[in-house]
């Protein structure tokens, strides 16, 4: 199911990372738990080809996937401390205290941990977290991607439980000669078969951060080249992320590596604020770009 080939696409969601924050106060924090409001539909994009790094060269990272949840912990801690800490939007980083960065630590961890942790069966929606390690063995880059279930009228996206719990009951009212015939589709075949024709299916990246000490090397490109290898392994044929329509470096080279405008809109936001109830996260609405890529 394309959801930009010939269908305007806004099927994105608050899983995206990408965005880095202003250099106000409160800041924002990962949205990846968060849910979006609906979002309206925006324009289709158009095929690009292929485009080459941008940047300066560098040599070729080793890039592994993991899903132990020992190696996503560190690098839910490397993603607080490389996005946050050390980001490039704000001049001498974030100053966290222990008890945000703790916080941070945590909730990043958790999402990372649903979303890309190992399973003793097998996903039903497809996710992969990868993590590029310096000599060291400390971690220097991460980033994911993953398949979500979403609403084409509205552009809400579901919960990834939410997500699989409609495949698996869909699947199971089927009776067996049914479901047989369904054995040897792909994902995105079984989605349009048994899912309402008002929802489908979008890839969606995530989670990039690349450490202060291995930056402008092309590292983050890599990264993303990464993730979509995985969508096009998966049998898509495109990918989608969010930024911050205020983060204009940022947006500018995802342009440069083939993404396009889909829209920009007011989206729920995450930032890191003590409310007095004990609660780290509060809510505020972001204006946002959609960007998507064909993958050629």
């Amino acid at each position: 199911m394309a959801w930009l080939r010939g269908y305007p696409c806004s099927a994105l969601l608050s899983l995206c990372l990408l965005a880095l924050p202003l250099p106000s106060r409160p800041s924002r924090v990962p949205t990846a738990f968060l849910s979006c409001p609906p979002l309206p539909f925006g324009a289709a994009i158009q095929k690009q080809p292929r485009h080459r790094a941008v940047g300066p060269p560098s040599l070729s990272a080793v890039i592994s996937q993991v899903d132990d949840y020992l190696e996503i912990k560190d690098t839910a801690c490397f993603f607080v401390r490389s996005f946050w800490e050390q980001s490039t939007a704000i001049e001498g980083g974030l100053q966290l205290s222990e008890a945000q960065r703790a916080a941070l630590e945590q909730v990043q961890e958790g999402d990372m941990s649903e979303r890309y942790g190992k399973l003793v069966g097998k996903r039903k929606l497809m996710s992969e977290l990868f993590v590029s390690r310096g000599e060291d063995g400390s971690v220097e880059a991460c980033a994911g991607v993953e398949v979500a279930v979403a609403d084409r009228t509205s552009g809400r996206i579901l919960k990834r439980n939410q997500g699989e719990d409609m495949l698996s009951g869909s699947l199971a009212a089927m009776g067996a000669r049914e479901r047989n015939t369904l054995r040897r589709v792909s994902l995105s075949e079984l989605a349009d078969a048994v899912l309402p024709s008002h929802l489908g299916l979008v890839p969606v990246l995530s989670n990039l951060a690349v450490g202060s000490e291995a930056r402008g090397q092309g590292l983050g490109q890599q990264m993303v080249a990464q993730c979509e290898e995985a969508v096009r392994g998966w049998g898509f044929g495109e990918i989608l992320l969010l930024v911050e329509a205020s983060n204009v470096a940022a947006v500018s080279l995802y342009k440069k590596l083939g993404y396009q405008d889909i829209w920009t809109k007011p989206i729920q936001a995450a930032r890191v604020a003590e409310d007095g109830a004990g609660n780290i996260v509060t809510y505020e609405m972001v204006d946002t770009c959609a960007l998507g890529k064909i993958l050629g």
